[in-house]
């Protein structure tokens, strides 16, 4: 029984004082996906090596996923900071 002006916090309300939920599932969404990101383009750059014969083509697949890999992660280390 609470004699004071406010009653006791329940739940996550305590855990909020300290620590920002929202950011931490942020944080946890970014992660997931730049993990997702690197092992498909890993995955097509292994499957692109195996399949393809070594020609101009090939080596400029390998790049292009590269690239696109190298913007996906700039991209979400942009969205993570300009959210934090």
């Amino acid at each position: 029984m609470s004699t004071g002006g406010s009653p006791a916090p329940t739940g996550l309300g305590v855990l909020e004082d300290w620590v920002d939920i929202e950011i931490i599932q942020r944080l946890v969404h970014h992660t997931a996906s730049v993990i997702v990101a690197v092992v498909l383009f890993a995955l097509v750059g292994f499957v692109m090596q195996r399949l393809m014969h070594d020609s101009i083509v090939k080596r400029a697949v390998l790049i292009f996923d590269e690239v696109v890999l190298f913007a996906l992660l700039v991209y979400f280390a942009y969205e993570l900071f300009i959210y934090l």
